[in-house]
């Protein structure tokens, strides 16, 4: 039976949506609808704060993360959000070498996280690139644009793994498309109680959904 497996941090588990109307179960229904199949079941293994240093590490220690790969026969992977949290200061301090350092460890691991994903499964893999939720902080999509440009998008082309452009997707658009938007400048609170409004809401969720959908098979 196909099953759709998804890894991926907070985004993927469904923060910003109400419970079950999250990317990875929308996404399931819009592939189903795709291979005109009635249900797609799915594996989701989004969960918050996961890094791509932490993926690669349950690729190689957890089983049941293992497993996942093995029974997929569809792969979707979205994370680096909590990498760029993590090395934010460094890539807003404007030190070069830093920056570099810092961008070099990112590379590698993602890389090396989508080649474990490679040696177990050869089944369709689609990545997605990072959305900037605060468009009005210049150095924030500095910071996502560069991660993208030179960890995501070479990892994939370096593996096979299609490229969901989810970046793209909400470029111009995250006044609608994130839970809780206000000035869209980092460090200011959101509306509705929302203290950092950086992710997805309900129709975000949607976009993200859709956007993958476009690239896998």
């Amino acid at each position: 039976m196909r099953h759709l497996t998804v890894y991926g941090d907070s985004i993927a588990a469904g923060y910003g949506a109400p419970p079950g109307q999250g990317f990875v179960p929308r996404l399931a229904s819009l592939a189903a609808q795709k291979n005109h199949n009635p249900a797609l079941p799915y594996f989701n293994f989004g969960q918050s704060g996961m890094t791509t240093f932490a993926l690669q590490s349950a690729f190689h220690h957890n089983d049941a993360w293992i497993g996942g790969l093995h029974r997929a026969t569809t792969i979707c992977v979205l994370i680096g959000g909590d990498d760029i949290i993590d090395d934010l200061p460094i890539l807003l301090s404007r030190n070069k070498q830093a920056i570099e350092k810092a961008l070099v460890a990112s590379v590698i691991a993602y890389r090396a996280m989508l080649l474990d994903i490679r040696r177990q499964t050869k089944a369709p893999l689609a990545v997605g690139t990072i959305y900037n939720p605060y468009p009005g902080t210049a150095l924030a999509e500095t910071a996502i644009s560069t991660y993208n440009e030179i960890v995501v998008i070479p990892a994939a082309q370096a593996t096979g793994a299609s490229i969901a452009p989810i970046h793209s997707a909400f470029a111009g658009n995250q006044a609608g498309l994130i839970d809780g938007y206000s000035t869209g400048i980092a460090g200011q609170p959101g509306r509705n109680g929302v203290a950092f409004p950086i992710h997805p809401n309900t129709r975000g969720h949607q976009v993200i959904a859709e956007t993958f959908a476009s690239v896998i098979p």
